[in-house]
Protein backbone atom coordinates (compact mmCIF):
# COMPACT_ATOMS: atom_id res chain seq x y z
CA UNK A 1 0.00 0.00 0.00
CA UNK A 2 1.50 3.35 -1.11
CA UNK A 3 1.41 5.81 1.80
CA UNK A 4 2.52 8.71 -0.40
CA UNK A 5 -0.60 8.17 -2.51
CA UNK A 6 -2.78 7.88 0.57
CA UNK A 7 -1.89 11.32 1.92
CA UNK A 8 -2.33 13.27 -1.31
CA UNK A 9 -6.12 13.18 -1.13
CA UNK A 10 -8.64 13.76 1.68
CA UNK A 11 -10.45 10.64 0.41
CA UNK A 12 -7.73 8.42 1.85
CA UNK A 13 -7.53 8.13 5.61
CA UNK A 14 -4.69 6.04 6.99
CA UNK A 15 -6.89 3.24 8.33
CA UNK A 16 -4.28 0.49 8.09
CA UNK A 17 -4.25 0.33 11.88
CA UNK A 18 -6.60 -2.64 11.76
CA UNK A 19 -3.84 -4.80 10.42
CA UNK A 20 -1.29 -3.61 12.94
CA UNK A 21 -2.28 -5.77 15.88
CA UNK A 22 1.10 -5.37 17.62
CA UNK A 23 3.54 -7.81 19.13
CA UNK A 24 2.82 -10.26 21.90
CA UNK A 25 5.11 -12.13 24.25
CA UNK A 26 5.91 -14.95 21.83
CA UNK A 27 5.92 -15.38 18.06
CA UNK A 28 2.83 -17.51 17.58
CA UNK A 29 0.40 -15.36 15.62
CA UNK A 30 -2.70 -14.52 17.66
CA UNK A 31 -2.10 -17.11 20.39
CA UNK A 32 -1.10 -16.17 23.91
CA UNK A 33 1.33 -18.36 25.90
CA UNK A 34 -0.06 -21.45 27.64
CA UNK A 35 -2.02 -20.64 30.80
CA UNK A 36 -0.78 -21.76 34.20
CA UNK A 37 2.69 -21.79 35.76
CA UNK A 38 2.99 -25.60 35.66
CA UNK A 39 2.36 -25.60 31.90
CA UNK A 40 4.80 -22.71 31.42
CA UNK A 41 7.50 -24.59 33.30
CA UNK A 42 7.07 -27.52 30.87
CA UNK A 43 6.48 -25.31 27.85
CA UNK A 44 7.56 -27.86 25.26
CA UNK A 45 5.45 -30.72 26.62
CA UNK A 46 2.38 -29.88 28.69
CA UNK A 47 -0.44 -32.03 27.24
CA UNK A 48 0.06 -35.73 28.00
CA UNK A 49 0.84 -35.42 31.72
CA UNK A 50 -1.02 -32.28 32.85
CA UNK A 51 -3.24 -33.53 35.66
CA UNK A 52 -4.00 -30.40 37.67
CA UNK A 53 -6.95 -28.06 37.07
CA UNK A 54 -5.19 -26.30 34.17
CA UNK A 55 -5.80 -29.48 32.13
CA UNK A 56 -9.16 -27.85 31.30
CA UNK A 57 -7.18 -25.72 28.82
CA UNK A 58 -4.39 -28.09 27.79
CA UNK A 59 -5.97 -31.56 27.75
CA UNK A 60 -9.35 -32.00 29.46
CA UNK A 61 -9.26 -35.76 28.83
CA UNK A 62 -6.78 -35.94 31.73
CA UNK A 63 -9.39 -34.63 34.16
CA UNK A 64 -10.53 -38.22 34.80
CA UNK A 65 -7.38 -38.64 36.89
CA UNK A 66 -8.63 -36.04 39.37
CA UNK A 67 -10.69 -37.48 42.20
CA UNK A 68 -11.42 -34.38 44.30
CA UNK A 69 -12.60 -30.85 43.39
CA UNK A 70 -9.83 -28.33 42.67
CA UNK A 71 -9.68 -24.61 42.00
CA UNK A 72 -6.60 -22.87 40.59
CA UNK A 73 -5.80 -19.26 39.78
CA UNK A 74 -2.74 -17.97 37.99
CA UNK A 75 -1.04 -14.88 36.62
CA UNK A 76 1.49 -14.65 33.79
CA UNK A 77 3.44 -11.42 33.41
CA UNK A 78 4.92 -10.98 29.95
CA UNK A 79 7.70 -8.57 28.95
CA UNK A 80 7.90 -8.05 25.20
CA UNK A 81 9.93 -5.46 23.30
CA UNK A 82 10.65 -4.80 19.62
CA UNK A 83 13.28 -2.48 18.15
CA UNK A 84 13.08 -1.43 14.49
CA UNK A 85 15.89 0.09 12.42
CA UNK A 86 14.82 1.33 9.00
CA UNK A 87 16.81 1.31 5.75
CA UNK A 88 18.08 4.87 6.32
CA UNK A 89 18.93 4.33 9.98
CA UNK A 90 15.72 5.64 11.58
CA UNK A 91 14.88 3.82 14.80
CA UNK A 92 11.70 3.03 16.70
CA UNK A 93 10.90 0.77 19.64
CA UNK A 94 7.82 -0.40 21.50
CA UNK A 95 6.89 1.14 24.85
CA UNK A 96 5.00 -0.17 27.91
CA UNK A 97 6.38 -3.69 27.37
CA UNK A 98 4.59 -5.42 30.28
CA UNK A 99 1.33 -7.32 29.90
CA UNK A 100 -0.70 -9.40 32.38
CA UNK A 101 -2.53 -12.63 31.55
CA UNK A 102 -4.70 -14.00 34.40
CA UNK A 103 -6.39 -17.41 34.44
CA UNK A 104 -8.82 -19.33 36.65
CA UNK A 105 -9.61 -23.07 36.53
CA UNK A 106 -12.06 -25.29 38.40
CA UNK A 107 -12.64 -29.05 38.34
CA UNK A 108 -15.45 -31.07 39.89
CA UNK A 109 -15.60 -34.89 39.76
CA UNK A 110 -19.29 -35.76 39.58
CA UNK A 111 -21.87 -37.82 37.80
CA UNK A 112 -23.21 -41.21 38.83
CA UNK A 113 -20.44 -43.27 40.37
CA UNK A 114 -17.91 -40.56 39.52
CA UNK A 115 -18.12 -41.49 35.84
CA UNK A 116 -17.82 -37.88 34.71
CA UNK A 117 -15.48 -35.03 35.61
CA UNK A 118 -16.49 -31.45 34.81
CA UNK A 119 -14.19 -28.50 34.33
CA UNK A 120 -14.38 -24.78 33.68
CA UNK A 121 -11.89 -22.03 32.95
CA UNK A 122 -11.56 -18.30 32.41
CA UNK A 123 -8.46 -17.37 30.44
CA UNK A 124 -7.11 -15.19 27.64
CA UNK A 125 -6.22 -17.42 24.67
CA UNK A 126 -5.53 -14.65 22.12
CA UNK A 127 -3.99 -11.22 22.38
CA UNK A 128 -1.56 -8.66 21.08
CA UNK A 129 -0.71 -5.27 22.60
CA UNK A 130 1.85 -2.53 22.08
CA UNK A 131 2.45 1.21 22.35
CA UNK A 132 5.02 3.21 20.37
CA UNK A 133 6.25 6.80 20.44
CA UNK A 134 3.67 9.14 18.85
CA UNK A 135 6.52 11.34 17.56
CA UNK A 136 8.69 8.53 16.17
CA UNK A 137 9.64 7.96 12.51
CA UNK A 138 6.72 5.57 11.93
CA UNK A 139 4.02 7.79 13.48
CA UNK A 140 2.15 8.17 10.16
CA UNK A 141 2.60 4.62 8.88
CA UNK A 142 2.05 2.54 12.04
CA UNK A 143 -0.30 2.89 15.02
CA UNK A 144 0.76 4.55 18.24
CA UNK A 145 -1.37 2.13 20.27
CA UNK A 146 -2.88 -1.23 19.41
CA UNK A 147 -4.56 -3.79 21.61
CA UNK A 148 -6.39 -7.03 20.91
CA UNK A 149 -7.81 -8.61 24.07
CA UNK A 150 -9.75 -11.79 24.66
CA UNK A 151 -11.52 -13.59 27.48
CA UNK A 152 -12.65 -17.20 27.01
CA UNK A 153 -15.07 -19.17 29.14
CA UNK A 154 -14.47 -22.91 28.74
CA UNK A 155 -16.83 -25.63 29.96
CA UNK A 156 -15.78 -29.26 29.46
CA UNK A 157 -16.74 -32.77 30.54
CA UNK A 158 -14.46 -35.82 30.61
CA UNK A 159 -15.10 -39.54 31.00
CA UNK A 160 -13.26 -42.85 30.62
CA UNK A 161 -14.13 -45.19 27.77
CA UNK A 162 -11.93 -47.89 29.31
CA UNK A 163 -9.11 -48.19 31.82
CA UNK A 164 -6.74 -46.93 29.14
CA UNK A 165 -8.71 -44.37 27.11
CA UNK A 166 -10.37 -41.17 28.28
CA UNK A 167 -12.10 -38.51 26.20
CA UNK A 168 -13.39 -34.98 26.76
CA UNK A 169 -15.28 -32.28 24.93
CA UNK A 170 -16.79 -28.90 25.54
CA UNK A 171 -17.46 -25.34 24.47
CA UNK A 172 -15.36 -22.18 24.46
CA UNK A 173 -17.17 -18.84 24.39
CA UNK A 174 -14.70 -16.13 23.43
CA UNK A 175 -15.17 -12.37 23.86
CA UNK A 176 -12.62 -10.14 22.15
CA UNK A 177 -12.06 -6.41 21.76
CA UNK A 178 -9.97 -4.16 19.53
CA UNK A 179 -8.58 -0.75 20.49
CA UNK A 180 -6.47 0.77 17.70
CA UNK A 181 -5.13 4.33 17.47
CA UNK A 182 -3.06 6.09 14.84
CA UNK A 183 -1.79 9.61 14.16
CA UNK A 184 -3.12 11.12 10.91
CA UNK A 185 -1.30 13.98 9.09
CA UNK A 186 -4.18 16.23 8.04
CA UNK A 187 -1.83 18.91 6.65
CA UNK A 188 -0.31 16.79 3.88
CA UNK A 189 -3.65 15.04 3.35
CA UNK A 190 -5.54 18.23 2.40
CA UNK A 191 -2.57 20.16 1.05
CA UNK A 192 -2.60 22.80 3.80
CA UNK A 193 0.73 22.90 5.68
CA UNK A 194 0.57 23.55 9.38
CA UNK A 195 -2.72 21.86 10.14
CA UNK A 196 -2.56 19.93 13.42
CA UNK A 197 -2.37 16.15 13.21
CA UNK A 198 -5.48 14.18 14.03
CA UNK A 199 -5.94 10.73 15.42
CA UNK A 200 -8.07 7.77 14.34
CA UNK A 201 -9.33 5.35 16.96
CA UNK A 202 -11.15 2.09 16.33
CA UNK A 203 -13.04 0.52 19.22
CA UNK A 204 -14.97 -2.70 18.64
CA UNK A 205 -15.78 -6.01 20.27
CA UNK A 206 -17.61 -9.26 19.59
CA UNK A 207 -18.26 -12.82 20.72
CA UNK A 208 -17.58 -16.18 19.06
CA UNK A 209 -18.05 -19.84 20.00
CA UNK A 210 -15.71 -22.79 19.48
CA UNK A 211 -15.24 -26.43 20.51
CA UNK A 212 -12.63 -28.39 22.44
CA UNK A 213 -12.00 -32.13 22.00
CA UNK A 214 -9.33 -34.30 23.63
CA UNK A 215 -8.31 -37.98 23.86
CA UNK A 216 -5.70 -39.59 26.13
CA UNK A 217 -4.53 -43.17 25.61
CA UNK A 218 -2.59 -44.66 28.52
CA UNK A 219 -0.69 -47.33 26.64
CA UNK A 220 0.72 -48.76 29.88
CA UNK A 221 1.92 -47.44 33.23
CA UNK A 222 4.88 -45.68 31.62
CA UNK A 223 3.69 -44.46 28.22
CA UNK A 224 0.78 -42.40 26.94
CA UNK A 225 -0.40 -40.56 23.84
CA UNK A 226 -2.77 -37.59 23.74
CA UNK A 227 -4.50 -35.68 20.96
CA UNK A 228 -6.32 -32.36 21.34
CA UNK A 229 -8.34 -30.12 19.03
CA UNK A 230 -9.40 -26.50 19.49
CA UNK A 231 -11.76 -25.41 16.72
CA UNK A 232 -11.59 -22.09 14.86
CA UNK A 233 -13.46 -19.19 16.43
CA UNK A 234 -14.83 -16.44 14.21
CA UNK A 235 -15.57 -13.13 15.88
CA UNK A 236 -17.56 -10.35 14.21
CA UNK A 237 -16.40 -7.06 15.70
CA UNK A 238 -18.78 -4.12 15.91
CA UNK A 239 -18.01 -0.69 17.28
CA UNK A 240 -17.04 2.84 16.29
CA UNK A 241 -14.37 4.72 14.38
CA UNK A 242 -13.50 8.11 15.92
CA UNK A 243 -11.63 10.79 13.96
CA UNK A 244 -10.28 13.98 15.50
CA UNK A 245 -9.13 17.37 14.21
CA UNK A 246 -11.07 17.01 10.93
CA UNK A 247 -10.35 20.15 8.84
CA UNK A 248 -13.21 22.28 7.58
CA UNK A 249 -14.56 21.16 4.23
CA UNK A 250 -13.50 17.52 4.57
CA UNK A 251 -16.72 15.43 4.55
CA UNK A 252 -15.52 12.91 7.13
CA UNK A 253 -17.57 12.32 10.27
CA UNK A 254 -16.14 12.44 13.81
CA UNK A 255 -17.80 9.09 14.60
CA UNK A 256 -19.01 6.31 12.36
CA UNK A 257 -19.91 2.64 12.74
CA UNK A 258 -17.10 0.18 12.31
CA UNK A 259 -17.17 -3.56 11.56
CA UNK A 260 -14.62 -6.25 10.79
CA UNK A 261 -14.06 -9.93 11.60
CA UNK A 262 -11.20 -12.21 12.56
CA UNK A 263 -11.14 -16.01 12.54
CA UNK A 264 -8.86 -17.34 15.26
CA UNK A 265 -7.13 -20.54 14.17
CA UNK A 266 -7.81 -24.25 14.34
CA UNK A 267 -5.27 -25.89 16.67
CA UNK A 268 -4.26 -29.59 16.53
CA UNK A 269 -1.80 -31.09 19.03
CA UNK A 270 -0.24 -34.53 19.44
CA UNK A 271 1.65 -35.47 22.61
CA UNK A 272 3.73 -38.43 23.76
CA UNK A 273 4.69 -38.87 27.41
CA UNK A 274 7.10 -41.30 29.07
CA UNK A 275 7.27 -41.85 32.81
CA UNK A 276 10.85 -43.04 32.98
CA UNK A 277 10.69 -43.86 36.69
CA UNK A 278 9.00 -42.62 39.86
CA UNK A 279 11.01 -39.39 39.68
CA UNK A 280 11.43 -38.45 35.99
CA UNK A 281 8.72 -37.78 33.38
CA UNK A 282 9.52 -36.76 29.79
CA UNK A 283 7.13 -35.43 27.16
CA UNK A 284 7.14 -34.14 23.61
CA UNK A 285 4.41 -32.09 21.90
CA UNK A 286 3.81 -31.16 18.25
CA UNK A 287 1.16 -28.61 17.25
CA UNK A 288 -0.22 -27.44 13.91
CA UNK A 289 -2.01 -24.09 13.82
CA UNK A 290 -4.15 -22.99 10.86
CA UNK A 291 -3.24 -19.30 10.74
CA UNK A 292 -3.79 -19.31 6.97
CA UNK A 293 -7.45 -18.50 7.68
CA UNK A 294 -6.22 -14.94 8.25
CA UNK A 295 -5.73 -14.07 4.58
CA UNK A 296 -7.08 -10.53 4.71
CA UNK A 297 -8.87 -8.09 6.93
CA UNK A 298 -12.10 -6.67 5.56
CA UNK A 299 -13.02 -3.14 6.63
CA UNK A 300 -16.40 -1.43 6.95
CA UNK A 301 -16.31 2.06 8.45
CA UNK A 302 -19.97 2.90 7.84
CA UNK A 303 -20.42 6.53 6.78
CA UNK A 304 -16.62 6.94 6.59
CA UNK A 305 -16.14 3.96 4.26
CA UNK A 306 -15.69 6.22 1.19
CA UNK A 307 -12.55 7.57 2.88
CA UNK A 308 -10.86 4.21 3.27
CA UNK A 309 -7.85 3.56 1.09
CA UNK A 310 -9.23 0.03 0.60
CA UNK A 311 -12.09 -2.07 1.92
CA UNK A 312 -9.65 -4.89 2.73
CA UNK A 313 -6.03 -5.33 3.78
CA UNK A 314 -3.96 -8.31 2.70
CA UNK A 315 -2.32 -10.30 5.50
CA UNK A 316 -1.62 -13.69 3.89
CA UNK A 317 -0.55 -15.43 7.11
CA UNK A 318 0.61 -19.04 6.81
CA UNK A 319 -0.04 -22.21 8.81
CA UNK A 320 2.64 -22.83 11.41
CA UNK A 321 4.09 -25.64 13.52
CA UNK A 322 5.44 -25.84 17.05
CA UNK A 323 7.51 -28.68 18.45
CA UNK A 324 9.00 -29.11 21.91
CA UNK A 325 10.27 -31.25 24.76
CA UNK A 326 9.84 -31.11 28.52
CA UNK A 327 11.00 -32.86 31.68
CA UNK A 328 9.61 -32.97 35.20
CA UNK A 329 11.67 -34.35 38.08
CA UNK A 330 9.97 -35.13 41.39
CA UNK A 331 12.41 -34.58 44.22
CA UNK A 332 10.02 -35.79 46.94
CA UNK A 333 6.27 -35.84 47.61
CA UNK A 334 6.23 -32.05 48.02
CA UNK A 335 8.57 -30.68 45.33
CA UNK A 336 8.82 -31.11 41.55
CA UNK A 337 11.23 -29.36 39.17
CA UNK A 338 10.30 -28.63 35.56
CA UNK A 339 12.00 -27.51 32.36
CA UNK A 340 11.08 -27.32 28.69
CA UNK A 341 11.92 -25.95 25.26
CA UNK A 342 9.71 -25.28 22.25
CA UNK A 343 10.39 -24.11 18.69
CA UNK A 344 7.80 -21.70 17.31
CA UNK A 345 7.32 -20.89 13.64
CA UNK A 346 5.98 -17.43 12.92
CA UNK A 347 2.94 -17.31 10.58
CA UNK A 348 3.68 -13.70 9.53
CA UNK A 349 5.36 -13.49 6.09
CA UNK A 350 8.00 -10.84 5.45
CA UNK A 351 6.02 -9.40 2.53
CA UNK A 352 3.05 -8.31 4.70
CA UNK A 353 4.81 -7.89 8.06
CA UNK A 354 4.58 -4.50 9.70
CA UNK A 355 6.52 -3.04 12.62
CA UNK A 356 3.74 -3.94 15.05
CA UNK A 357 2.97 -7.40 13.64
CA UNK A 358 6.67 -8.17 13.62
CA UNK A 359 7.77 -11.57 14.83
CA UNK A 360 10.11 -14.36 13.78
CA UNK A 361 10.76 -18.05 14.30
CA UNK A 362 12.19 -18.57 17.77
CA UNK A 363 13.03 -20.93 20.60
CA UNK A 364 11.47 -20.55 24.03
CA UNK A 365 13.12 -22.22 27.03
CA UNK A 366 11.57 -22.48 30.48
CA UNK A 367 12.23 -23.60 34.03
CA UNK A 368 9.91 -23.91 36.99
CA UNK A 369 9.07 -25.60 40.26
CA UNK A 370 5.95 -26.85 41.97
CA UNK A 371 5.19 -27.35 45.65
CA UNK A 372 2.22 -29.22 47.04
CA UNK A 373 1.26 -30.16 50.58
CA UNK A 374 -2.11 -31.25 51.82
CA UNK A 375 -4.75 -29.31 49.88
CA UNK A 376 -2.39 -26.57 48.65
CA UNK A 377 -0.48 -26.33 45.33
CA UNK A 378 1.92 -23.54 44.31
CA UNK A 379 3.74 -23.31 40.97
CA UNK A 380 6.33 -20.85 39.64
CA UNK A 381 7.99 -20.61 36.22
CA UNK A 382 10.15 -18.42 34.00
CA UNK A 383 10.41 -18.52 30.20
CA UNK A 384 12.86 -16.81 27.84
CA UNK A 385 12.45 -16.17 24.12
CA UNK A 386 15.62 -16.71 22.07
CA UNK A 387 15.76 -14.58 18.90
CA UNK A 388 18.34 -13.98 16.20
CA UNK A 389 16.67 -10.87 14.75
CA UNK A 390 14.86 -10.58 11.44
CA UNK A 391 15.86 -8.66 8.31
CA UNK A 392 13.06 -7.66 5.94
CA UNK A 393 13.92 -6.67 2.36
CA UNK A 394 10.80 -7.58 0.34
CA UNK A 395 7.97 -5.87 2.21
CA UNK A 396 5.06 -4.51 0.17
CA UNK A 397 5.74 -1.16 1.84
CA UNK A 398 9.46 -0.26 1.53
CA UNK A 399 9.18 1.86 4.68
CA UNK A 400 8.86 -1.37 6.68
CA UNK A 401 12.02 -2.97 5.33
CA UNK A 402 14.80 -3.04 7.90
CA UNK A 403 16.14 -4.80 10.98
CA UNK A 404 13.84 -6.09 13.71
CA UNK A 405 15.22 -7.12 17.10
CA UNK A 406 13.13 -8.80 19.80
CA UNK A 407 13.20 -9.47 23.53
CA UNK A 408 10.63 -11.51 25.49
CA UNK A 409 10.32 -12.89 29.03
CA UNK A 410 7.50 -14.63 30.91
CA UNK A 411 7.05 -15.05 34.66
CA UNK A 412 4.12 -17.15 35.91
CA UNK A 413 2.71 -18.00 39.31
CA UNK A 414 -0.27 -20.23 40.15
CA UNK A 415 -2.03 -21.25 43.35
CA UNK A 416 -4.40 -24.19 43.58
CA UNK A 417 -6.51 -25.71 46.34
CA UNK A 418 -8.13 -29.11 46.54
CA UNK A 419 -11.35 -29.68 48.48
Amino acid sequence: MDFAHMITSPKHLTLTTLLLLSMEVRADGFRNPPAGAAAQGRIGGRIAYTTDASAVAHNPANLVEMTVPEVQSGLTMGYSKTEFTGPTGERSESEDPWAALPSVFAVYPGGEGGAWVFGGALLSPYGRSTRVDETGPLRYTAPCFTELRSLALSAVAATSLSEQVSVAGGLRIVWSSLDLRQIYPWGPAVGVPGLPDGKSRFEADGVGVGLQVAVTWRIDDAHRLAFTVISPVKIDYEGDLHLSQIPAGVPAQPTSDFETDITFPLELALAYGWKVNEHLTLETNVEWVQHSEFEQLELDAGANSPFLASDRIETDWTDNWTAGLSAAYRLNPEWVLRTGAVYLQSPVPSRTMLPTTSEQDQWVVSAGAGWSKGVHLVDLSYSLGIFSGRTITDNDNPAFNGEYDFEAHLVSVSYGRRF
